[in-house]
Protein backbone atom coordinates (compact mmCIF):
# COMPACT_ATOMS: atom_id res chain seq x y z
CA UNK A 1 0.00 0.00 0.00
CA UNK A 2 1.03 3.37 -0.92
CA UNK A 3 0.97 6.44 0.95
CA UNK A 4 1.64 10.22 0.67
CA UNK A 5 -0.16 13.42 -1.15
CA UNK A 6 -0.43 13.88 -4.95
CA UNK A 7 2.78 14.68 -6.70
CA UNK A 8 5.07 12.44 -4.32
CA UNK A 9 5.91 10.05 -7.03
CA UNK A 10 3.59 7.40 -6.17
CA UNK A 11 2.53 6.20 -9.59
CA UNK A 12 5.50 6.78 -10.47
CA UNK A 13 7.64 4.38 -8.21
CA UNK A 14 5.11 1.97 -9.24
CA UNK A 15 5.21 1.61 -12.78
CA UNK A 16 9.30 1.16 -12.08
CA UNK A 17 8.29 -1.03 -9.32
CA UNK A 18 6.72 -2.84 -11.63
CA UNK A 19 8.75 -3.28 -14.17
CA UNK A 20 11.80 -4.76 -12.50
CA UNK A 21 9.45 -7.31 -10.41
CA UNK A 22 7.15 -9.66 -12.26
CA UNK A 23 3.97 -10.57 -11.18
CA UNK A 24 3.27 -7.18 -9.98
CA UNK A 25 0.20 -5.28 -10.85
CA UNK A 26 -0.94 -2.13 -9.85
CA UNK A 27 -4.63 -0.79 -8.66
CA UNK A 28 -4.98 2.97 -8.93
CA UNK A 29 -8.02 4.99 -7.51
CA UNK A 30 -6.84 7.70 -10.06
CA UNK A 31 -7.21 4.99 -13.57
CA UNK A 32 -10.03 3.63 -12.17
CA UNK A 33 -11.91 7.25 -11.82
CA UNK A 34 -10.63 7.68 -15.57
CA UNK A 35 -12.17 4.34 -16.61
CA UNK A 36 -15.27 5.06 -14.97
CA UNK A 37 -15.56 8.42 -16.00
CA UNK A 38 -12.96 9.54 -18.26
CA UNK A 39 -11.28 11.92 -15.91
CA UNK A 40 -9.24 11.32 -13.15
CA UNK A 41 -10.75 13.85 -11.02
CA UNK A 42 -14.31 13.43 -11.41
CA UNK A 43 -15.28 12.65 -7.92
CA UNK A 44 -18.73 11.63 -8.99
CA UNK A 45 -19.05 8.66 -7.09
CA UNK A 46 -16.10 7.79 -5.14
CA UNK A 47 -18.06 4.34 -3.32
CA UNK A 48 -17.93 3.17 -6.79
CA UNK A 49 -14.20 4.16 -7.25
CA UNK A 50 -13.39 2.72 -3.77
CA UNK A 51 -15.14 -0.56 -4.20
CA UNK A 52 -13.53 -1.40 -6.73
CA UNK A 53 -10.53 -0.40 -5.87
CA UNK A 54 -10.51 -3.39 -2.98
CA UNK A 55 -12.42 -5.69 -5.05
CA UNK A 56 -9.33 -5.22 -7.80
CA UNK A 57 -6.90 -5.65 -5.13
CA UNK A 58 -8.43 -8.82 -3.39
CA UNK A 59 -9.16 -10.24 -7.44
CA UNK A 60 -5.52 -11.07 -7.74
CA UNK A 61 -4.95 -12.43 -4.42
CA UNK A 62 -7.98 -14.71 -4.93
CA UNK A 63 -7.08 -15.99 -9.00
CA UNK A 64 -3.20 -15.81 -8.93
CA UNK A 65 -0.21 -16.97 -6.34
CA UNK A 66 2.89 -15.86 -5.86
CA UNK A 67 1.72 -11.98 -6.58
CA UNK A 68 2.49 -8.65 -5.43
CA UNK A 69 -0.54 -5.84 -5.55
CA UNK A 70 0.62 -2.29 -5.63
CA UNK A 71 -2.83 -0.44 -4.09
CA UNK A 72 -1.87 3.05 -5.84
CA UNK A 73 -4.05 6.22 -4.01
CA UNK A 74 -2.86 8.71 -0.91
CA UNK A 75 -3.88 6.49 1.85
CA UNK A 76 -3.16 9.52 3.83
CA UNK A 77 -4.73 8.16 7.37
CA UNK A 78 -4.41 5.69 9.50
CA UNK A 79 -8.06 3.90 9.51
CA UNK A 80 -7.88 3.86 5.91
CA UNK A 81 -4.07 1.74 6.06
CA UNK A 82 -6.13 0.06 8.77
CA UNK A 83 -9.12 -0.79 6.98
CA UNK A 84 -7.26 -1.90 3.57
CA UNK A 85 -4.78 -4.63 5.50
CA UNK A 86 -8.01 -6.00 7.35
CA UNK A 87 -10.21 -6.10 4.07
CA UNK A 88 -6.95 -7.69 2.14
CA UNK A 89 -6.78 -11.06 4.28
CA UNK A 90 -5.85 -13.32 1.36
CA UNK A 91 -2.13 -11.85 0.92
CA UNK A 92 0.29 -13.33 2.62
CA UNK A 93 2.21 -10.10 3.52
CA UNK A 94 1.55 -6.22 3.95
CA UNK A 95 3.89 -3.74 2.92
CA UNK A 96 3.30 0.49 3.50
CA UNK A 97 4.97 2.62 1.38
CA UNK A 98 4.91 6.01 2.66
CA UNK A 99 6.71 8.54 0.81
CA UNK A 100 8.14 11.31 2.78
CA UNK A 101 9.10 13.92 -0.27
CA UNK A 102 9.52 17.48 0.59
CA UNK A 103 6.20 19.40 0.08
CA UNK A 104 8.26 21.86 -2.74
CA UNK A 105 9.01 19.19 -4.71
CA UNK A 106 5.59 17.72 -4.29
CA UNK A 107 4.01 20.79 -5.50
CA UNK A 108 6.67 20.88 -8.46
CA UNK A 109 6.26 17.44 -9.58
CA UNK A 110 2.64 18.21 -9.33
CA UNK A 111 3.26 20.77 -11.65
CA UNK A 112 4.68 18.94 -14.08
CA UNK A 113 1.99 16.48 -14.66
CA UNK A 114 -0.86 16.80 -17.43
CA UNK A 115 -2.54 19.21 -17.35
CA UNK A 116 -5.72 16.78 -16.54
CA UNK A 117 -3.80 15.14 -13.65
CA UNK A 118 -2.49 18.47 -11.95
CA UNK A 119 -4.24 18.87 -8.37
CA UNK A 120 -5.62 22.47 -7.25
CA UNK A 121 -3.24 24.11 -4.84
CA UNK A 122 -6.24 24.08 -2.59
CA UNK A 123 -6.64 20.56 -2.36
CA UNK A 124 -2.63 20.00 -2.52
CA UNK A 125 -2.81 21.86 0.74
CA UNK A 126 -5.44 20.24 2.26
CA UNK A 127 -3.87 16.75 1.93
CA UNK A 128 -0.88 17.81 3.38
CA UNK A 129 -3.13 18.61 6.53
CA UNK A 130 -4.78 15.13 6.42
CA UNK A 131 -1.56 13.02 6.18
CA UNK A 132 -0.39 11.49 9.37
CA UNK A 133 2.09 9.69 10.65
CA UNK A 134 1.41 5.56 10.50
CA UNK A 135 0.78 4.90 14.46
CA UNK A 136 1.80 1.93 16.57
CA UNK A 137 -1.98 0.32 16.04
CA UNK A 138 -1.24 0.69 12.34
CA UNK A 139 1.92 -0.59 11.56
CA UNK A 140 0.54 -3.79 13.53
CA UNK A 141 -1.28 -4.92 10.94
CA UNK A 142 2.08 -4.50 8.20
CA UNK A 143 5.05 -7.14 7.82
CA UNK A 144 6.96 -4.24 6.54
CA UNK A 145 7.14 -0.36 6.51
CA UNK A 146 9.41 1.15 3.99
CA UNK A 147 9.65 5.04 3.81
CA UNK A 148 10.45 6.64 0.46
CA UNK A 149 12.61 10.28 0.87
CA UNK A 150 14.67 10.26 -1.99
CA UNK A 151 12.62 9.07 -4.73
CA UNK A 152 12.10 12.16 -7.74
CA UNK A 153 10.77 12.30 -11.33
CA UNK A 154 14.01 13.05 -13.19
CA UNK A 155 12.12 16.47 -14.61
CA UNK A 156 12.06 17.43 -10.80
CA UNK A 157 15.88 16.22 -10.35
CA UNK A 158 16.73 18.33 -13.88
CA UNK A 159 15.25 20.92 -12.07
CA UNK A 160 16.15 20.70 -8.48
CA UNK A 161 19.84 20.51 -10.43
CA UNK A 162 19.55 23.48 -12.02
CA UNK A 163 18.12 25.30 -9.22
CA UNK A 164 21.44 24.51 -7.22
CA UNK A 165 23.60 25.71 -9.92
CA UNK A 166 21.95 29.26 -10.36
CA UNK A 167 22.40 29.56 -6.12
Amino acid sequence: MLSAIPGSGKSTWAKKYQKEHERTYIVASDEIRLEFFGAVNDFRDEKRVWDTFLERINHYAETMDNVTVIADATNLQNKYRRMYAQLTPKFEKHVLVRFDIPYDICLLQNQMRERERIVPADAMARLLAEMEEPDAPTLAYYNEYRVIRNFLSKEALKEQKQKSAQH
